[in-house]
């Protein structure tokens, strides 16, 4: 067998893992940065230049084992998803292994086209992947796509017993949480940064680390797999019990120096001298076995922002200048008396990049927003960023997915904040979503949480990207693909497994949990 595919063995329980994401608000954020020459954009697997409609099932029933996970991908067309749909599991011919209960995949996933062929691949995450008696190791596996899209049948999985990984595979250390492609060393094919929050570094547990893998003609490898961790050259900072390093990881290029950067959030690093926690790190490129230099954002020196800094993370460049910005999303922020209730914190870059003296942060009483700030909304729990109405400049989507609307409790909500060449994110013109706002198929029920995760994807093939907004508890999940403008919500359409031609579904599979960004 070839030493740098992974051997599935026995896995674990889904249960873990979504209490990590009602902690934390997962959300897998990336900027999607194909290599150069022929390759293909992110999610176009069959090379028609239409990217495909992907959505994470982690709860979803594969036989007979409850919450096995699932992938749904639906070609894309003129018109949006196609009716009809491949489904992904760890049943797919090519891989080791089984579908087994509690497996959790399809919790996480991103696109590139790794081997530059002209078509996508994807990248999925099932985090509590057990090896042998180690549960909760996590792993990942790479479907690649070809002239007919994603079969299943050419596939690699990754994990940490992987002949040439860095790193040993331990308990509850959830490889793959994290996911983000994009060139990080130049050679124009997209790499995989693979972050693991819960992992030990330095000999403390959940200190979090990051795995790079690199692509090639041949795909992603491990041969020249890099380990990061707060103890490698050029990442500030220190490993340190909790820190939880590489709780989101997200690509781009924040310097404007033509080579793409590493994002990564540390939500659980203590800032000395203050009780705040959270930091963003950059690791600027070209990468080889270290970053070429790194920049380092404490909560503790950002006004408004000092709880768990990092729970989601979104790369555009939100003022039209020749920099990548970053959003930061702090959903367990404290505002007034409301613990949970959220904020959002913009952080614009320069030449330098990131600045303490950039920073614009908003919440829900924010002007513009009107809203009121809740205990537990989580707002900003969710981001993901894309020019939404097609001026040239980058907007973003946010989501709340616990906000109460007409009573119900964790029903959620959505808010797409667009981007100008002045003042960058503003909440002028910011248009405010959720099932009870006229047009958006549903209605508002307790515990759906519509905004749980948000992504964006030019479904059409248009040029124009649409935002999505998942809704993992709406019955068995649904995913609303919205067009907006300033000011005005033009057209929003749910799918659902169902609808997709993914045949029946049940509660509790999660649909929408894990979306394209």
């Amino acid at each position: 067998m070839d030493p740098e595919k992974a051997t599935k063995r026995r896995l674990r329980v889904w249960h873990a893992t979504l209490a990590l994401v009602l902690c934390t608000g997962l959300a897998a954020t990336v900027v999607l940065v194909a290599g150069s020459g022929s390759a293909a954009k992110p999610y176009d697997f069959n090379g028609d230049g239409k990217p495909d409609f992907t959505v994470g099932a982690p709860g979803d029933t594969v036989g007979t084992n409850p919450r096995a996970g699932s992938v749904t991908v639906a070609n894309g067309t003129s018109t949006g998803p196609a009716a009809s749909s491949v489904l992904l599991t760890q049943n797919a011919s090519g891989l080791s292994g089984a579908a087994e209960t509690d497996d959790n995949f399809g919790q996480t996933f991103t696109s590139a086209d790794f081997d530059k062929d002209g078509y996508a691949d994807l990248a999925v995450s099932t985090p509590m992947e057990a090896l042998g008696t180690m549960t909760g190791a996590g792993s990942i596996t790479v479907h690649y796509g070809g002239s007919t899209g994603l079969s299943g049948a050419e596939t690699d999985v990754f994990h940490e017993d992987v002949v040439g990984m860095p790193g040993e595979a331990g308990m509850d250390s959830v490889f793959g949480y994290a996911l983000a492609s994009g060139d990080l060393n130049g050679d124009g094919y997209a790499d995989l940064a693979v972050g693991q929050p819960l992992d030990k570094a330095g000999g403390r547990s959940a200190a979090g680390s990051v795995r790079l893998l690199f692509g090639s003609s041949a795909g992603l490898t491990v041969s020249s797999a890099v380990w990061l961790d707060q103890d490698s050259p050029h990442v500030p900072g220190g490993p340190e019990v909790s820190d939880r390093f590489g709780e989101q990881v997200a690509i781009g290029d924040i310097n404007g120096d033509g080579d793409n950067d590493l994002v990564v959030s540390s939500i659980g690093e203590q800032i000395p001298g203050s009780s705040d926690r959270g930091s963003i790190i950059v690791l600027f490129g070209p990468f080889g076995d270290a970053p070429t230099a790194g920049q380092y954002i404490g909560s503790a020196y950002v006004d408004g922002v000092s709880e768990f800094s990092g729970t989601a993370l979104a790369v555009g460049d939100f003022n039209d200048d020749p920099y990548m910005d970053v959003a930061v999303g702090v959903s367990d922020q404290l505002v007034g008396d409301d613990g949970a209730a959220g904020r959002l914190a913009v952080l614009y870059s320069d030449e330098d990049g990131l600045s303490y003296d950039r920073v614009k942060v908003l919440n829900q009483a924010s002007p513009g927003i009107n809203s009121t700030p809740e205990p537990e909304d989580y707002f900003a729990g969710s981001l993901a960023a894309g020019d939404f109405d097609a001026d040239g400049i980058d907007d973003l989507i946010v989501g709340m997915r616990s906000e109460a609307i007409a009573g119900a409790t964790g029903a959620g909500s959505s808010m797409v904040l667009f981007g100008s060449s002045s003042k960058g994110i503003t909440t002028a013109g910011a248009v405010t979503v959720h099932q009870d706002t006229e047009g958006v198929p549903g209605v508002v029920a307790t515990g759906s949480h519509f905004g749980w995760t948000v992504g964006a994807l030019d479904t059409n093939g248009d040029g124009r990207v649409e935002p999505l907004v998942g809704a993992p508890g709406y019955g068995a999940g649904t995913v609303t693909v919205l067009k907006v403008r300033p000011g005005m919500l033009e057209s929003a359409t749910a799918e659902s497994q169902t609808s997709l031609g993914g045949g029946a579904a049940a509660g509790g599979d999660a649909f929408g949990i894990a979306l394209p960004h």
